[in-house]
């Protein structure tokens, strides 16, 4: 009896010391997420199961589960013997190896087979707690099975034995966790046909359980191993690696192909329960907003192409109907300041609001994002003004309801609402009667009014701004744009800087305004090509100044969108454009608006410490007149702080404008910036702006926006008075 136990057990029957090994945390750490990855799958598959009364697709689920969970054993054991160090040459029976998983995945069948009554039968039934720690008992046996099969496929020159006390510890932790994981599993079991995040909770709690089931028998056990072997590696640790790989590949691609196959059986047995279900499903799809249940675009379109079929075109009377587009003004950034959680919740307490105002009197649609449309009766051109009020005020009434408090968890929040409406018209195609109200839409939001109804003006502008546009992209390409410079000068009047002014000279239309271009280069995305051509014609004029004495001295700032800033290769474009045209990095200044700050905060003190570093620096401009927070201003590597003209302008007629100016000179000089006045126009300015200590100044007192060419004419003037 002592001679057959001494083969598995330690018992004291080596003269030499057992060889000592270690664990490489990463992949222990690995092994762990192996286990845990295929018993998650384990779970999701077996929800297949509970699909179908059919006995042959039940079980092969069932056969299916258990063979993820009894690969994810496997991978784990092996995964885990790769993370054993010991200075052995070691390798692995392939036949007993291949043998090992067998245990497991039996193991694994008989416990989740324990759970099919409750998930088959009714959801409600729950298994009897009896079967279930029989269940987490097998679980147990089988995950013990498995390692010490596996453990006896290795082959190595020596002899490996087991401490009696630990090998019994690991057989306590293998059953103790396997009863524990599926004692959790048939508690969470209620939480299945919940929501989404419930359903998660619901597998991957008992799947972490099950993984450190096995994971902790396998390291239990392993303190149990005892290798005696009088023959050392020379080089160290030995190991069939590729067997480890070759298991963990096996159990990703295992992982990949039942999750797909349980997707696309899921999609196979819904389709295959009814042809009728499934096109209702398809046509709701189709037609009906996910998020909020309400009719999507093309449903609205159905139902204005039914409503323009209904009018008559001669007819002068009678009821018709508007189409009334309502827009939730700065959703966007309540989705990046707190999440498109957030976003949703709001988009379906509007829906609420709507469907409870309607109460079912009125065609409701989400045409996507933020955008939702009401068809209301209205009445012909020619009906009395008091039923155009009418339907005007159900239009407006709507409106305050939307723009009352909404309570988005523990966030109160507020939103405007901008309105655009328009008439739905027998000649009018439905396309075009949802494009209609759109540009009145887009017109409310611009013009801030509330409600804009249809002309047929916006038509017309609409046209213009997409022949603009088109006229941009021409402009960019056929280099039609130019950098205008105007001066900045200090307190004696030198000039020590300028900025450079973008300008557009249409062959046709003549000069076109930067209030005009530059928000249409923004919304399209075309300023990024515009940022890349003047950060280019910049640096090409400080090439051209570094060899002229007097204009080598001036520093040249260039204007930088947020949307060219936030480009990933933004920082890399600015270093490589500057070091190819050999310029000194400290002659360009980049100027940014507040507005940048409203996204990522720490990538763009990031991205401006590392400009910084190379000697760029950075001013921010219109400051206070947008999105102000000292906080940031402090922790920006900023250099400059500009004046806004606004502020400017109206500071010696308004006393309050005037204390606005005083307090951020005194601000930038706290912070050790400099401080630069725009729109200096009249001596007085000028006089009151250095009074308080301003230190550079730049308007039409000075110097308008020049060509390059006229405004180095313009400084060697200059230079020559000084």
């Amino acid at each position: 009896m002592h001679e057959a136990l001494s083969h598995f057990f330690d018992l004291g029957q080596f003269k030499y010391s057992a060889i000592p090994g270690s664990h490489h945390l990463g992949l222990v750490m690995l092994s762990y997420l192996a286990a845990l990855v295929g018993s998650y799958t384990s779970l999701l598959t077996l929800s297949r199961a509970k699909s179908y009364r059919h006995a042959f697709y039940r079980n092969l689920w069932l056969w299916i589960s258990a063979a993820i969970a009894g690969v994810a054993v496997w991978s784990m054991h092996f995964i885990g013997m790769l993370a054993f160090q010991i200075p052995l040459a070691i390798h692995h029976d392939t036949g007993l190896t291949i043998l090992s998983v067998i245990p497991a995945i039996l193991a694994n069948a008989y416990a989740l087979h324990s759970q099919l009554p409750a998930l088959n039968d009714n959801a409600r039934q729950t298994a009897a707690t009896g079967r279930t720690i029989s269940a987490g008992l097998v679980l147990g046996l089988g995950i013990g099975a498995m390692h010490y099969i596996g453990m006896a496929a290795m082959r190595f020159n020596g002899a490996l034995v087991y401490d009696i006390t630990w090998f019994l510890t690991s057989l306590v932790v293998a059953l103790s966790l396997g009863i524990v994981a599926m004692l959790t599993y048939r508690g969470l079991l209620r939480f299945e046909r919940d929501g989404q995040l419930q359903r998660l909770v619901s597998r991957l709690f008992p799947a972490a359980i099950i993984a450190a089931a096995i994971s902790g028998m396998h390291y239990t056990a392993m303190l149990a191993a005892r290798f005696y072997s009088q023959e050392i590696a020379m080089h160290g640790h030995q190991h069939d690696n590729w067997l480890a790989y070759v298991v963990w590949f096996s159990l990703i691609a295992a992982t990949i192909a039942a999750t797909l196959g349980s997707k696309v059986d899921q999609r196979f047995y819904a389709h295959a329960k009814s042809q009728r279900e499934a096109r209702k499903m398809i046509r709701t799809m189709a037609t009906q907003d996910s998020l909020t249940g309400l009719a999507n675009r093309a449903l609205l379109l159905e139902h204005l192409q039914l409503l323009n079929q209904q009018l008559k075109p001669d007819a002068s009377a009678g009821a018709v109907h508007v189409l009334a587009i309502y827009d939730l003004d700065k959703f966007k950034a309540l989705n990046n300041s707190f999440g498109s959680s957030y976003g949703d919740v709001l988009l379906q307490q509007v829906a609420q609001r709507i469907l409870d105002w309607s109460n079912g009197h009125y065609f409701v649609a989400r045409l996507g994002a933020n955008d939702f449309a009401v068809v209301l009766p209205c009445r012909q051109r020619d009906a009395n003004v008091a039923e155009q009020q009418a339907t005007f005020a159900k239009i407006q009434a709507l409106r305050d309801h939307l723009q009352e408090e909404y309570q988005l968890g523990h966030y109160s929040h507020l939103s405007t609402v901008s309105v655009g409406v328009t008439r739905i018209d027998a000649f009018t195609a439905p396309e075009t009667t949802l494009q209609q109200a759109s540009l009145a839409l887009a017109h409310a939001k611009q013009r801030q009014t509330g409600i804009e109804c249809y002309d047929n003006e916006f038509s017309l502008k609409a046209q213009q701004r997409l022949e603009l546009e088109a006229d941009l992209r021409n402009a960019i390409e056929k280099q039609q744009l130019a950098l205008f410079l105007q001066p900045q000068v200090d307190a004696d009047g030198s000039w020590v800087g300028a900025e450079a002014l973008l300008r557009w000279q249409h062959p046709q239309r003549g000069f076109v305004s930067p209030a005009e271009f530059i928000p249409l280069a923004e919304e399209t995305g075309l300023i990024i090509q515009v940022g890349h051509w003047v950060l280019e014609q910049a640096c090409a004029m400080l090439k051209q100044w570094q060899y002229h004495a007097p204009l080598s001295n001036l520093v040249l700032s260039i204007n930088v969108s947020g949307m060219q800033f936030q480009q990933p290769d933004f920082v890399e474009r600015v270093l490589n454009t500057v070091k190819r045209y050999g310029v000194c990095p400290s002659k360009l200044k980049l100027e940014v608006t507040e507005s940048l700050l409203l996204h990522d905060v720490e990538a763009v003190a990031e991205k401006m410490a590392q400009l910084r570093d190379h000697g760029i620096h950075f001013a921010i401009d219109d400051f206070g007149t947008g999105y102000s927070s000292l906080l940031y201003l402090a922790e920006m590597p900023f250099e400059t702080l500009k004046i806004d003209v606004t502020f400017v302008r109206d500071m010696l007629v308004i006393p309050s404008m005037a204390s606005i100016v005083g307090a951020m000179i005194q601000l930038a000089h706290s912070l050790t910036m400099n401080i630069v006045a725009e729109g200096v126009e009249t001596p007085a300015q000028r006089d009151h702006l250095l009074a308080k200590g301003c230190d550079l100044l730049q308007g039409y007192l000075y110097a308008p926006a020049l060509p390059q060419a006229e405004f180095e004419q313009h400084f060697a003037t200059s230079a020559d008075t000084d």
